[in-house]
């Protein structure tokens, strides 16, 4: 699936990183706007209503359950409340959940996170690892994911 647009997003050092979707594929927003940022460790944009994924990271992929969940948890957050965010089979505590549009999640063991936004047809989901900074992968996220639900996805 590619687009028609232009998505300028801004990293956390606030350099300008344009990314001309004419020619490109899905996998670009994974790796030049998010991986390339280095606030994120490894990320995925999977189809809300089929859960089928549209681009991702080698090794990252949500199963339809987790994607199931965490749709769930945007609409009703107890469950997801008591049982937490799972990616990829890995656990993390919801720490944050805004605007029934992005969820954040924690792992107090290993210093892991991940981001979720929930766009209209679509799911970006990032994990960063405990060397990244959690506002830089937050940030980053959010800025694609405002690009995407204003372009309709």
């Amino acid at each position: 699936m590619e687009l028609d647009t232009c998505a300028t997003v801004h990293t956390s050092d606030e350099k300008e990183r344009v990314l001309s979707t004419t020619s490109s594929s899905w996998n670009d927003y994974i790796t030049v706007v998010l991986v390339e940022s280095g606030h994120v460790t490894a990320a995925a944009i999977h189809s809300t209503r089929s859960g089928s994924l549209w681009a991702g990271t080698p090794n990252f992929r949500l199963s339809y359950n987790e994607i199931q969940a965490i749709e769930g948890g945007f609409m009703n957050d107890e469950q997801i409340r008591i049982h937490g965010i799972y990616l990829n089979g890995r656990h993390f505590t919801l720490s944050r959940l805004s605007e029934q549009r992005i969820m954040v999640g924690r792992d107090a063991r290993s210093g892991h996170g991940c981001v979720v936004y929930r766009c209209r047809q679509c799911l970006v989901v990032a994990v960063y690892e405990e060397s990244n900074h959690p506002g830089g992968c937050f940030n980053t996220v959010v800025q694609l994911g405002d690009f995407l639900l204003e372009n309709k996805l």
